[in-house]
């Protein structure tokens, strides 16, 4: 959870993000007063798409997940209703979503990250597991 600023400033940022593919852009900042939570430096690498805050020296303050957005899948309706909604994977994912970061003094900017699954060798070869940065966007006056 976030501490209250002493001098009562917000202590998040609301960050609307856009993409296409691995393409990401921002959007949005919006400083915003609440208690952020599900965010910690993290001990091990925990696979899927999270947003960093890091200050000048890119140093990871926080790391918080994308719960909702940049997904490869989509779901299809079929046209007879008796029939269940399916998933299909997408050649190249598009929308937008909405992350609540905390921040600091020390905040600097954001940086978007993918870390992969590890498996099996194929992927240990490509660099799976390693963090692939999508996109660093630095945070506005207001935002800190």
């Amino acid at each position: 959870m976030t501490d209250p600023s002493p001098s009562g400033e917000p202590t998040a940022v609301r960050l609307l993000f856009e993409y296409e593919g691995d393409e990401v852009r921002l959007l949005l900042q919006q400083p915003v007063d609440v208690a952020v939570s599900g965010f910690d430096l993290p001990r091990e690498d925990v696979v899927g798409n999270h947003v960093e805050v890091r200050d000048a020296n890119e140093e990871m303050l926080s790391r918080v997940p994308i719960r909702s957005g940049m997904d490869t899948s989509v779901e299809v309706f079929p046209e007879d209703p008796n029939e269940p909604i399916t998933r299909t994977d997408v050649p190249r994912g598009q929308g937008a979503f909405t992350v609540v970061v905390p921040t600091t003094e020390r905040a600097d900017h954001v940086t978007v990250v993918r870390i992969p699954p590890t498996g099996d060798v194929a992927e240990a070869e490509a660099g799976a597991g390693d963090v692939v940065e999508l996109g660093t966007f630095p945070l506005t006056g207001g935002a800190r």
